[in-house]
């Protein structure tokens, strides 16, 4: 199996190059194309069990409650996948020694070797403005996340601190902590920074230069009303 990153910039996509009897997972509605013999299967699980209740965990992860399998039959095949916000794509690849963890919405693709997780952020996540839960992914292969915007990779050695809507993917090796951006709550919020992860240990973060959020509060005053 191969990976190629499409295009560059703010509308990047991947190409999975499939040899005949290998598969690649991805987000249900993430595949744009696919060659002619290339198996499509929908499915609550990619590897291991709990196949319904993972897939539940999954969409309170802001992910896709299905997820999607293409296998190549015959010959070799192609799998084109995009995300669905514009920006940027990029391979992860897992040895099995660190396992990743992903923030809602950036997990893409993966191959079937890796295991899908979701942690329960606790009470931490009620204070993120994200989602309740992160997405880990662990084992050997390749994992494939999405940014909106440009994706950026950041090591960490001691501190550092990041925009929780500017979250990706990070190395399970780092402790997190919710904290405040500003000298007080109060001068957080009024910033419109709001709340904040204060990551500590030593490990790799991706992160991206937009928010989506941030994004859908600006477009949404500009929307026409709906009409019922």
């Amino acid at each position: 199996m191969r990976i190629d990153l499409q295009s560059s910039g703010g509308f990047r996509s991947a190409l999975v190059h499939l040899e005949a009897g290998e598969s690649f997972v991805s987000e249900s509605g993430a595949m744009y194309r696919t060659s002619d013999g290339v198996d499509i299967d929908v499915t609550t699980r990619s590897r291991g069990k709990g196949g319904v209740l993972r897939a539940a965990k999954r969409l309170l992860a802001g992910d896709s409650f299905f997820l999607s399998t293409y296998r190549a039959e015959q010959g070799p095949g192609e799998v084109g996948l995009a995300p669905t916000l514009p920006g940027d794509v990029r391979v992860i690849e897992l040895d099995g020694s660190v396992d990743w963890i992903t923030s809602g919405g950036s997990y893409l693709g993966s191959s079937p070797e890796v295991e899908l997780e979701t942690q329960f952020q606790g009470l931490k996540g009620l204070f993120t403005g994200e989602s309740l839960f992160f997405l880990l992914a662990r084992g050997t292969g390749s994992l494939l996340v999405s940014a909106f915007g440009r994706l950026e990779e950041l090591e960490v050695e001691g501190e550092m601190v990041i925009d929780t809507g500017h979250l990706v993917a990070f190395e399970s090796t780092l402790e997190y902590r919710v904290g405040k951006a500003a000298g007080s709550w109060l001068q957080s919020f009024l910033s419109g920074e709001g709340v904040v992860l204060h990551f500590s240990g030593r490990g790799r973060v991706w992160v991206q230069s937009h928010a989506a959020n941030e994004f859908g509060k600006s477009l949404g005053p500009m929307l026409p009303e709906r009409k019922n």
